[in-house]
C-alpha cells in the first residue's frame, strides 16, 4: 500500500515588504541622482508611478505578485529589477525590506546596452532557507560585466591608435 502525502503551501497575504532603493549616479561615483521616475509594474500591468526627489525610493510590495521596478530620467540609460513575492515560504518574515541601490550612467552614443531594456539588472525572490526575498547577486554580477564590456568596446572604438 502506499501513502501519498500532498502538502499544499499556504497562500500567504499577511505579510508587508517593504523595497527600499537608493538611486546613484556612476559618473559622481555613488551620488544621489535626484528627480528620477520610477515605474512599478505588477503582473505585467504598470500600476504606479513616482517621480523621487531626493535619490531614495520606498514602496511597500504585497506577497504574490511579480513586479517590475523601471528607474528612469532623461539622458541616462533607465534600468529595471524584477521581485518576485511569489510562493512565500511557509517561514516568511511578516515584515521586511528588500534594500538595493541602483546605479544609473549618462548615455553615450555608440554604447550599447540595448540588452537592458529586456534583461532587469537585478532579480529577486524568496530564499526558502532565510525567510524573505533576496537577491540572485551572481545574477547582478554578470549583467555588471556586460556594462563594464560594453563600455570597454565604446572606449575601444573611440580610442584607438
Amino acid at each position: 500500500m502506499f501513502v501519498v502525502n500532498c502538502f499544499s503551501q499556504n497562500e500567504v497575504t499577511d505579510i508587508t515588504i517593504t523595497f527600499d532603493a537608493k538611486i546613484t549616479e556612476v559618473e559622481s561615483m555613488g551620488g544621489k541622482l535626484n528627480v528620477t521616475t520610477i515605474y512599478i509594474t505588477k503582473d505585467n500591468v504598470l500600476t504606479d508611478s513616482i517621480i523621487t526627489q531626493n535619490g531614495r525610493f520606498k514602496y511597500d510590495l504585497t506577497p504574490n505578485h511579480i513586479y517590475k521596478i523601471e528607474f528612469s530620467k532623461k539622458g541616462y540609460v533607465s534600468k529595471h529589477l524584477v521581485v518576485k513575492t511569489t510562493n512565500p515560504p511557509s517561514n516568511v518574515k511578516k515584515k521586511s525590506s528588500l534594500k538595493v541601490e541602483v546605479s544609473l550612467f549618462k548615455f553615450k552614443t555608440g554604447l550599447n546596452v540595448d540588452y537592458l531594456k529586456s534583461k532587469p539588472i537585478g532579480v529577486a525572490e524568496f530564499d526558502i532557507y532565510k525567510g524573505k526575498l533576496a537577491w540572485d547577486k551572481e545574477y547582478t554580477r554578470i549583467m555588471i560585466e556586460k556594462i563594464i564590456q560594453s563600455t570597454l568596446e565604446l572606449y575601444d572604438e573611440n580610442y584607438k591608435d
